[in-house]
């Protein structure tokens, strides 16, 4: 089993562990039981697997077991446990034991175990079960978002050409950074002083701080201890530069003045500490940073490329998950600002940690909350981008392994970057990397479509087309063209697009569309059902046309009259089945077959209006009805005013078949 160090550094919430009773029934029980508490995880193991060959197996004994392997990064081991916690459990509940109610967080460990092991379908699996019992968390939501993050991940994959850095040994190898152009970097390959212990957790040597030297005209290079003042009895690692070379921010346990610290769990916490380098060479003034705190953990620094904000990684309280990325602003007098939150576009309910902020203000970080490959994934999102988007650096860097710690010169291309995958020199390798093509945060999508009649499938011209993003801004307003159709770019990394469509006549549509890197072009009909109208409505009404009044004893189109029967137009060419009668109507004023006479002509100027543009004659009917159907009393001798008269002068267009 590979005793990853990495993994005793990076942020756990070992308080959200499930707690087990320590006045257990036997000694064994009891040893195992301490051991996992003071953090003794290779010693735990041992003890467990004693217990469970002995046939004492419990829920506790096999989820201890599970965690111990999954804090030592030996995922395949922490997953056959997890599985036999899992089965066990199940057993008892079919035997209608009590037990306790069951915490979600096993079934996302259970999907980075099957990650691992390439088993994808199970992982997601893994994680709608949790869903189940815990609705809210983000890690279900983005894999409900992006069922397809595998092939975004293929995509971006292929960029780097990597090899393993020659000066790896045996141990740990992790965490690099640069001081004037040399490597800095944590290693636990050996101890500094005979007389201390190898950290219980890991059963290594602690960690200490090392740097590359290199002699270009020999062709020679070697590893040496960075520096005797940074180091203490117990771990120094991750660390970071100012521009300058003077000042160093670096990772080191709760250890001040040689007194270790625990907190009221009996935890080492991590801190970040700061140094400045004297005119000797020598490091001095060092200093832990005023946020730090006895009862949670502040660790891995990285500086902004203008130095004036810290990055770190904490569990402090009221954070997402089990470590999160803030950043504090750095203020001209060297004092420093409050914590800040990264927010929970990047923080997830995982751990999240290990941030690097490139020269294009490039934060990449390191996660097993995100979508990823297995493990620990490599991330990357520009500071810069409001909507904060995450995109997984692809493989080889990533690997169903733990991959941590990425550094990047933006100038040269190359960097660095540590994994625990299969095939390095010892536990936590550093690798090389050249980056030969950047990684695609655009992505240019379009949305091709065509609107159609549901029934008859006619394409519908002027349709109105409204587009919006899944934030709900409007990116395309417009009509369909003269063949139903219309066309916008649109960016898919954002995935999720409501097109809504109106027309006269026909009921609105909404239709959510979906793109991304995999997909970035849809071509989609977009079906209107007509909304047509009964046998008997008049269209006059529906359309609120304006009264259409002709000129006296006359029957001329006016341009007044034109503009409302081109309404009608209008709708009879986007309700093809729609037949109508034109009705004419006059008041009682004339003789009756005057009147009759008069109004017959009107409908027939009106019909052979509407046919001259485009509608089928065999759909318009005309009628005169003269004075026949009055609307009100006004017949032949009876006074009204001009108003009572005016009400039966009218025109109809009444629905004879739809």
């Amino acid at each position: 089993m590979k005793n990853n160090y990495h993994t005793s550094i990076i942020l756990i919430a070992i308080v959200l562990i499930l707690p087990l009773c320590v006045s257990a029934q036997n000694a064994l029980l009891k040893k195992a039981n301490t051991s996992f508490d003071n953090l003794a995880f290779i010693d735990a193991i041992d003890s467990y697997h004693k217990i469970i060959n002995n046939g004492n197996g419990t829920i506790e004994v096999y989820q201890r077991l599970a965690d111990a392997y999954y804090f030592n990064s030996d995922l395949e081991n922490a997953g056959r446990w997890y599985e036999r916690m899992i089965e066990y459990r199940e057993k008892l509940l079919k035997q209608d034991n009590e037990i306790e109610e069951f915490d979600p967080e096993y079934y996302y460990k259970m999907a980075q175990c099957y990650r691992h092991l390439m088993k994808y379908d199970q992982a997601n699996e893994m994680i709608v079960h949790a869903q189940g019992l815990d609705v809210d968390d983000s890690r279900a939501k983005r894999l409900e978002n992006h069922l397809n993050y595998l092939e975004d991940i293929e995509k971006q994959s292929g960029r780097y050409e990597i090899t393993n850095f020659p000066e790896n040994s045996a141990y740990s190898d992790f965490a690099p950074s640069m001081y004037n152009g040399k490597l800095v970097f944590s290693s636990s390959r050996n101890n500094r002083q005979t007389n201390v212990k190898n950290s219980h957790w890991t059963k290594q040597p602690y960690l200490d701080l090392y740097t590359l030297i290199t002699n270009d005209s020999l062709h020679l290079s070697y590893t040496k201890k960075f520096s005797k003042q940074l180091s203490s009895r117990l771990h120094e690692s991750t660390s970071c530069f100012t521009g300058n070379g003077s000042t160093i921010y670096f990772t080191r346990n709760n250890i001040l003045k040689g007194v270790f610290r625990n907190d009221s769990l009996g935890v080492s916490r991590l801190k970040i500490f700061k140094a400045t380098i004297d005119d000797n060479s020598k490091w001095v003034q060092i200093k832990e940073l005023p946020f730090n705190n006895d009862q949670y953990s502040v660790a891995h620094p990285a500086l902004s490329p203008d130095e004036k904000e810290l990055f770190f990684v904490s569990d402090m309280p009221g954070g997402y998950g089990m470590s999160d990325i803030y950043k504090v602003t750095i203020l001209e007098d060297g004092s420093f600002g409050e914590p800040v939150n990264m927010g929970g576009e990047i923080n997830t309910e995982g751990r999240d940690t290990f941030p690097f902020i490139s020269k294009s203000n490039r934060m990449y970080f390191s996660s097993d909350g995100h979508l990823g490959l297995g493990g620990f994934d490599i991330f990357m999102v520009e500071l810069t981008d409001e909507k904060q988007k995450i995109y997984n650096v692809g493989k080889p860097v990533n690997s169903i392994y733990d991959d941590v710690t990425f550094i990047v010169n933006e100038d040269t291309k190359k960097g660095y970057f540590a994994s625990n995958r299969v095939g390095g020199r010892g536990d936590d390798d550093i690798y090389n990397f050249r980056e030969i093509k950047p990684i695609e945060t655009k992505c240019n999508g379009f949305i091709d479509g065509v609107v159609l009649d549901k029934k008859t499938k006619t394409l519908l011209r002027e349709a109105a087309v409204i587009v919006v993003n899944k934030n709900k801004d409007t990116i395309y307003s417009g009509s369909t063209n003269e063949f139903g159709a219309f066309g916008v770019f649109v960016d898919c990394n954002i995935e999720s697009y409501k097109v809504f469509v109106t027309k006269t006549a026909y009921k609105s549509s909404i239709d959510t569309l979906i793109l991304n890197n995999s997909s970035p072009y849809v071509k989609k009909e977009l079906l209107l059902e007509n909304d047509v109208p009964s046998k008997g409505v008049d269209l006059a009404k529906l359309l609120k046309l304006q009264p259409i009044y002709f000129t006296s004893n006359k029957a001329l189109i006016r341009d007044d009259i034109a503009q409302e029967l081109d309404r009608i137009v209008a709708f009879m060419q986007e309700s093809p089945t729609v037949k109508i009668e034109i009705g004419s109507h006059t008041d009682s004023k004339g003789s009756d077959a005057y009147n009759l006479k008069l109004s017959t002509k009107r409908a027939t100027a009106t019909a052979n209006y509407i046919i001259s543009k485009g509608v089928d004659s065999t759909r318009v009917k005309s009628k005169g009805y003269g004075e026949t159907l009055l609307q009100n009393k006004c017949s032949n001798g009876v006074r009204c005013s001009k108003e009572e008269h005016q009400q039966n002068r009218r025109s109809e267009f009444i629905v004879t078949d739809s």
